[in-house]
């Protein structure tokens, strides 16, 4: 069994009023890349997914 770990991606965290969505969107296209190419079986995310319970 192939396992992809990642963690802490803070998802919706701010540079002062600067959004990182848009970086944050293509680091996930390309975990998602990853995984297929490997041919992974799970993707674990471990740690803090969002920065706050609603990310912005």
């Amino acid at each position: 069994m192939k396992i992809l770990h990642t963690a802490d991606w803070h998802l919706g965290k701010r540079l002062d009023s600067f959004s990182r969505m848009d970086e944050q969107l293509l680091v996930m296209e390309e975990i998602i890349q990853l995984a297929d190419q490997q041919e992974v079986d799970l993707v674990l995310i471990a740690g803090d997914l969002l920065i706050r319970s609603i990310p912005v």
